[in-house]
């Protein structure tokens, strides 16, 4: 009886790892990786599986974190050995994939967060899968089900490298955030853009009515954060009277408004500060 063999395109891991590629092109190689894999007469189907996800590894992080930009930042070394282009190695693409340019005192004495053991953790999966494929390039016609467990295998070792990163950067990136919400304090231009944004309708806009619900961070640079901010506004509308009706006259309809700004800080997260004319607030 012969061996029913596995459809790699069907598996589920195949659309988890689809998932954190970005570009068109990726996602192009790596679709036309796994239609190759599935041919099942082809000898060297898992020689050349293996070899596009390490070739796909290079570009993924490549585009994660281009060495332009790596370059710019304060933790940036330039490494001496001649066989690293530019001077830029695979552990600090690995870095700037997590940590991107923030400061190192601000990420390991503020936020307490260790990069360099994420950056270890990525640099022992990426020689994993080196390896893997130089034992794969010794083998020329495997089996078919070994062929498929292997690739499982070497896929779930490029998730697994993938996702670290990923995740590694988005919680680093909260963490970042949730500092600086917490340092921030509401300067008078806040609420003076506020009554703007309501005048003329509203007669009044407390100092302690403009609340800030969270903060993200929208972009990094080596030099600035640009944070987004949510909150809302507690505001009294008057109506049923002239605009000049003093505030014990008429009638006022006391409601919540949502609004959206901007604060922005230097690259070590200290003193945000709040970007004057960024205050929209949603009156609808």
């Amino acid at each position: 009886m012969e061996c029913e063999h596995m459809n790699l395109a069907k598996n589920e891991l195949i659309h988890r790892v689809r998932g954190h590629f970005k570009l068109d092109l990726q996602r192009e190689i790596f679709d036309a990786a796994v239609k190759s894999f599935d041919h099942e007469d082809s000898p060297l189907r898992l020689k050349n599986f293996v070899s596009a996800l390490r070739e796909l590894g290079h570009i993924w992080l490549e585009q994660l974190a281009p060495k332009e930009k790596i370059r710019e930042c304060q933790w940036f070394e330039q490494n001496t050995d001649l066989r690293e282009e530019d001077g830029v190695t695979q552990a600090q693409r690995a870095k700037y994939a997590v940590q991107g340019e923030l400061h190192d005192e601000f990420v390991l004495e503020d936020l307490h967060i260790d990069v360099q053991s994420t950056v270890k953790e990525c640099m022992a999966l990426i020689d994993a899968l080196s390896k893997y494929g130089l034992y794969m390039e010794e083998s020329f016609d495997i089996p078919g089900e070994t062929a498929e467990l292997e690739a499982i295998r070497a896929l779930g070792t490029f998730d697994q490298l993938l996702s670290l990163i990923q995740e590694q950067h988005d919680s680093l990136l909260s963490s970042a955030a949730d500092a600086a919400k917490e340092a921030i304090y509401f300067e008078s231009r806040l609420f003076d853009e506020a009554d703007e944004e309501f005048d003329p309708l509203s007669t009044h806009v407390p100092d302690d009515d403009v609340l800030l619900d969270s903060l993200s961070i929208l972009s990094l640079a080596p030099y600035r954060i640009l944070y987004q901010a949510r909150g809302r506004v507690y505001a009294r509308l008057p109506y049923g009277a002239d605009s000049g009706m003093s505030l014990d006259k008429g009638e006022a309809i006391h409601d919540i408004y949502p609004f959206e700004c901007r604060f922005e800080s230097d690259a070590r997260g200290l003193d945000p500060t709040f970007v004057l004319g960024s205050m929209k607030i949603d009156r609808s």
